[in-house]
């Protein structure tokens, strides 16, 4: 018998025992948007705090990204160096748990950014938002984006009505609820796409969908019980953000996952003189955080 396979039995213990005491969802988070000139001294547009991770034997990365309520590859790209599954144990490692929040009209919905596989749920009349890593589409299959949908209907341990595309490939049109059902024990349905929970939490955080979005089951129950049936659901696709914390710039820059972005360095400058944010930055750091697309908030700040 190999090494790696002595190791698996350690892998899957420690994914059940994580999966049954997982840490939860991300928020509330008390943010301020700019208001008028000057305004970017007062906001609070960074939410969140970066943590540190102590390695022990036997952890991967999927385990770790779970337990901070990360996707697996917002863990795994802001750790390249790191092999997924074996681990330097007795290290400490950064997670990062801090996120530039998307620029949001004001509506107290749902507020999807494909780009970074993240959600944010807003609740302005609080200034409040929570944020749930996700799943989404496959190339073949993509995510909607640019559009604004509502919740029009949920459902507690729903059934799974199978596209016909995928009917040959499970031998049946309808699977009833249970574990084995894809969309697991909460259902949001959004015209032909949901919210849904997952029976494969690894999924979460990659493209692994035929057009819907996939949450840790942790997190839909939480996002289920505060989003009404006519909540407002946008989906939006922004690889780069820009942030104000305590009177400092920051960006946070993603991978073009769906490739709509031809030249990311040009769509970044103009982002940056669309909020007309060049007098105030680093242009090294800028420039470093573009090339380095970490997908965590960056300080650029003179």
């Amino acid at each position: 018998m190999s090494i790696r396979w002595r190791f698996f039995p350690f892998f899957l213990l420690g994914w059940l025992v994580l999966a049954g005491n997982p840490a939860g969802a991300a928020g509330p988070f008390t943010y301020r948007y700019p208001q008028g000139p000057g305004g970017a001294a007062a906001a609070v547009t960074v939410v969140g705090q970066p943590q540190t991770h102590h390695i022990v034997r036997y952890e991967n990365l999927y385990q770790i990204a779970r337990q901070y309520d990360l996707g697996f590859w917002e863990l795994a790209r802001f750790q390249r160096a790191l092999d997924h599954f074996y681990l330097p144990w007795d290290t400490d490692i950064v997670i990062p748990t801090q996120w530039i929040i998307p620029a949001n009209p004001g509506a107290a919905g749902y507020l999807l950014n494909v780009a970074e596989l993240r959600g944010y749920r807003f609740f302005p009349d609080k200034h409040e938002v929570w944020t749930f890593p996700i799943g989404i589409g496959v190339f073949e299959f993509k995510t909607p984006i640019g559009q604004r949908f509502r919740v029009q209907n949920k459902a507690v341990n729903p059934g799974w009505r199978i596209p016909k595309g995928l009917q040959a490939k499970y031998g049946m049109s309808y699977m009833p609820p249970g574990e084995d059902n894809p969309v697991g024990t909460r259902w949001m349905g959004l015209s032909h796409y949901g919210l849904h929970g997952t029976h494969a939490p690894m999924g979460v955080g990659r493209l692994v969908s035929h057009g819907c979005i996939r949450h840790y089951p942790e997190d839909i129950e939480k996002l289920f019980d505060m989003t009404p049936v006519g909540t407002t659901v946008d989906l939006i696709y922004e690889p780069v953000k820009f942030g104000f914390l305590k009177g400092r710039t920051y960006v946070e820059v993603h991978e073009d996952i769906y490739f709509k972005v031809p030249d990311m360095l040009r769509y970044a400058m103009k982002r940056l003189q669309d909020r007309n944010l060049a007098g105030r930055i680093d242009w090294n750091r800028f420039l470093r955080a573009v090339e380095e697309k970490t997908g965590a908030p960056v300080d650029i700040s003179r």
